[in-house]
């Protein structure tokens, strides 16, 4: 069997210090592995990196530039579309595999050769870096529930860590470079529609060396809100609200009050007097604790509402817009 490990890059040339030595100890048996670095654009030492690690380790690594798209879609076409493996391994560029991960999905695919087969392993938060206030965002999958589960859904296609063959991805849908967010969800949909199975291989680990930064959390968050609603545009909306608990009709009176309900509160809560209260507490110190966990979770989901809502009113807007001009 040949193992083609698929990374999407953008300007993380400091994190290829830890995953590349750990991407080349990983542990061979009877099978070979490659890996296939696409860069998303970079303009930081990334291009003059790779390009030495692959002339240092040609029979490993390759390397590919693209146009800056966005968004993670567009590269990791291009290194499925390139990869030479039966199976493909798509990691993200901030998780350094343990010695094993290639071994434990190898494994899994050769007791599951059947081609519509997949499986999502594991990352976790190396402890040196569980007291970064960030981590709050890198530590909390389900993993639990994922254990008593005994087929996954296209909700738990985390691409930081997931496995399946080439040639059905290839066959049977790429994915949506018009996603820029949850595109791993929206390309799961339409493979688990394809006839995907998902399953949960706890061994096949890495470790997610997150590089989030308070700086940037309220612009990322109020993007990923507006993406979560554009994500809809392209599977189902009402599994997509479910989900994520968003404030719906659609699922009866009672879950409209309660998740009406917990809106109200969380802006009830979310209020000057009580940031500037959490401040005070210490929220913005580099030590993750309690207060740094609500402040950060006030931060993140104000501006992850804020991005759902505006898109929300946006595209009901245009419509409404279009209609008159029309009269």
């Amino acid at each position: 069997m040949r193992v083609s490990i698929v990374i999407p890059t953008f300007n993380r040339a400091g994190m290829f210090a830890h995953t590349i030595p750990a991407l080349l100890k990983q542990q061979a048996g009877d099978f070979t592995y490659e890996v296939i670095f696409v860069a998303n654009g970079s303009s930081d030492a990334t291009d003059s990196i790779l390009k030495g690690v692959v002339a240092s380790h040609p029979e490993t690594f390759r390397y590919f530039w693209i146009e800056p798209t966005g968004g993670p879609s567009a590269p990791r076409n291009v290194g499925i579309r390139a990869a030479t493996g039966d199976v493909v391994i798509i990691l993200d560029d901030d998780v350094a595999p343990d010695p094993d991960l290639v071994l434990r999905h190898v494994e899994f695919h050769r007791q599951h050769a059947e081609p519509h087969q997949a499986a999502v392993g594991q990352v976790y938060v190396p402890p040196h870096m569980l007291e970064d206030p960030m981590s709050i965002f890198h530590s909390h999958y389900s993993y639990d529930r994922l254990r008593n589960a005994e087929l996954l859904t296209y909700f738990d296609f985390w691409t930081c860590n997931v496995s399946l063959k080439r040639e059905f991805m290839l066959s049977r849908g790429m994915f949506n470079e018009h996603v820029p967010y949850f595109e791993d969800i929206e390309v799961a949909h339409r493979l688990e529609k394809a006839g995907m199975h998902l399953y949960f291989v706890p061994l096949a680990q890495g470790q997610h060396l997150h590089q989030s930064t308070p700086a940037k959390l309220a612009d990322r968050a109020f993007a990923i809100g507006g993406g979560l609603y554009r994500v809809m545009e392209h599977m189902p909306a009402a599994s997509v609200k479910k989900r994520f608990g968003l404030v719906s009709t659609e699922f009866g009176p009672k879950w409209f009050v309660k998740r009406l309900l917990r809106l109200v509160a969380f802006f009830l809560i979310d209020n000057p007097a009580t940031r500037g209260l959490l401040r005070l507490l210490g929220a913005t110190g580099r030590k993750r604790n309690r207060v740094t966990d609500a402040y950060y979770s006030l931060v993140f989901g104000r501006s992850f509402l804020a991005g759902y809502y505006k898109t929300w009113f946006k595209n009901r807007r245009l419509p409404a817009m279009a209609r008159a001009s029309q009269t």
